[in-house]
């Protein structure tokens, strides 16, 4: 991952959302969510375009989970399919992660 390392990246998500760029979009990784609610976590991941404005032009939800267990939440982002059929490991050396 240009910018910083992928583990990193993940354990980053703990505490707020952060953003890779990839082939001219950007996807919004929520971070981990509590919902006090249903006692359950969550985390999503929205694809916008590379644009002057940050967030200003959404494309879709590319990902989204939900799990009454934190750490269950941050396995599933890094194993699951979350575009171009890829893991999140799998796309990790053609990310790069931004602050937008």
């Amino acid at each position: 991952m240009q910018g910083g390392d992928a583990d990193e990246f993940i354990d980053y998500l703990n505490d707020g959302e952060s953003s890779v760029r990839h082939r001219g979009y950007v996807y919004r990784f929520s971070g981990l969510k509590f919902h006090p609610g249903r006692n359950t976590y969550s985390i999503s991941v929205e694809k916008y375009r590379f644009s002057k404005e940050p967030f200003e032009e959404f494309m879709e939800l590319v990902y989204y989970y939900e799990s009454d267990d934190g750490d269950d939440v941050l396995n599933h982002v890094t194993e699951d399919i979350l575009w171009d059929g890829k893991t999140f490991y799998e796309l990790e050396k053609a990310l790069t992660w931004i602050d937008w």
